[in-house]
């Protein structure tokens, strides 16, 4: 992760506003937390060492990494929905009634309210971030509307064509804008050719799977870097405590030795690559999905132990019949066939039972190209183990 939070850090520095954007379960909203916790509390940086002989214990430490934005820095989150609008972004109109009669009241959104708090010379801030998750749930070229000329800092305060702001819906009476409201309780005017700050920056977060989501703006998003979050497998080895140099890469001869963590792993990045091949890299099952399978567990005495085994077959099953199933049924939706051939409904292991079948009727031997409904957590540990292992191809 520490990683990641360089690269919106130098894009901040280049002057860039930043996409974080994957499959669901891959980390980007967990980043942004993190990025949110380390603009208020700076993270180890992972080069350099400080040397302070004042402390004999530990004399050595690691310095904090670089903040390369102005500091203090005012951060505030937001995630867009169907239901969230220009009016709640930019500026919107409120009524408000008065002893003369009701008169609509310009109100400040997210991000002129960041551009107001910069030019403020009370605020002793220095720069915003604006965190905004799921950017494309919500109609992002009519939320950003106009607004969207100055996600370019080049249209900014001290950029190459600074623009001034057109706030078409305010009254301005010499040189003055009418009051804007802010939120707590805050007001503020503009003057006519207010510029727009230019130490505002943005990070945002897109599920590229959610067929429910607008799709973003071309014009939008070229005004943002773009970080892929893609499945890591190597979070779940440190997760679970795996050495990576020890898994098999043929699991021909040790199947039957599996464990189910080596099984989970093996097991996400198989039907990756099937999702991969079948529909796209971005329909790829996140790692995050299997992060709930515990390898520890601590005693009521805090002492940590592992996990017993069967209990940790248990967990994969619930997990798979809570998470990944209906994850899958979700990206296979309409392609009945291409599922039966990922779950390898037709070729079943040579004894025993398989927890994936095909559905015949009562009384008949009759079967149709459907799953037989089954919630794999209710079999039995030897069925629960032989399925996975035989999954995983």
């Amino acid at each position: 992760m520490t990683s990641r939070l360089k690269d919106i850090l130098a894009s901040w520095a280049a002057g860039r506003n930043v996409l974080l954007y994957g499959p669901p379960a891959t980390g980007k909203t967990r980043l942004i937390s993190e990025l949110f916790q380390a603009l208020n509390k700076p993270p180890e940086d992972s080069r350099g060492i400080l040397l302070d002989p004042s402390e004999t214990e530990t004399p050595f430490s690691r310095p904090e990494q670089e903040i390369t934005i102005p500091q203090p820095v005012k951060v505030v989150w937001t995630t867009f929905h169907q239901s969230f609008g220009y009016e709640d972004f930019a500026l919107g109109l409120r009524p408000e009634i008065t002893a003369d009669g009701t008169r609509l009241q310009p109100w400040a959104g997210v991000f002129l309210d960041a551009a107001l708090e910069l030019a403020d010379p009370k605020s002793n801030y220095k720069s915003v971030v604006i965190f905004i998750d799921e950017i494309n749930r919500g109609n992002a070229a009519r939320i950003f509307g106009e607004f969207m000329t100055f996600l370019d800092f080049d249209y900014r305060e001290g950029g190459r064509v600074a623009l001034p702001l057109p706030l078409r819906q305010l009254t301005y009476k010499n040189g003055q804008s009418e009051k804007i409201y802010r939120p707590g309780g805050k007001e503020a005017e503009v003057p006519t050719n207010f510029k727009f700050p230019k130490d505002i920056y943005i990070v945002s977060t897109m599920n590229s799977v959610d067929r429910a989501a607008v799709p973003i703006d071309s014009a939008l998003a070229r005004r943002f870097d773009r970080i892929e979050m893609r499945p890591n497998l190597n979070v779940l080895a440190q997760h679970w405590g795996l050495d990576e140099n020890a898994i098999p890469k043929s699991i021909e001869a040790v199947r039957e030795t599996l464990n189910p963590f080596v099984t989970g792993y093996l097991l996400l990045d198989r039907l990756n690559v099937a999702i991969a091949s079948d529909l796209g890299p971005e329909f790829e099952l996140g790692h995050g999905l299997l992060t709930s399978l515990q390898a520890n567990r601590t005693t009521s005495g805090g002492e940590i132990k592992p996990v017993e085994e069967s209990e940790a077959w248990y967990s994969l099953a619930a997990t798979w019949d809570d998470v990944i199933f209906p994850q899958l049924e979700d990206r296979y939706s309409g392609r009945p066939e291409q599922l039966l051939e990922l779950l390898r409904v037709d070729t079943p292991p040579p004894t025993g039972d398989y927890a994936w079948r095909l559905r015949t009727a009562m009384h008949s031997i009759t079967s149709a190209r459907t799953l037989s409904p089954v919630r794999v957590s209710e079999l039995g540990t030897d069925v629960i183990k032989r399925s996975f292992r035989w999954l995983l191809g």
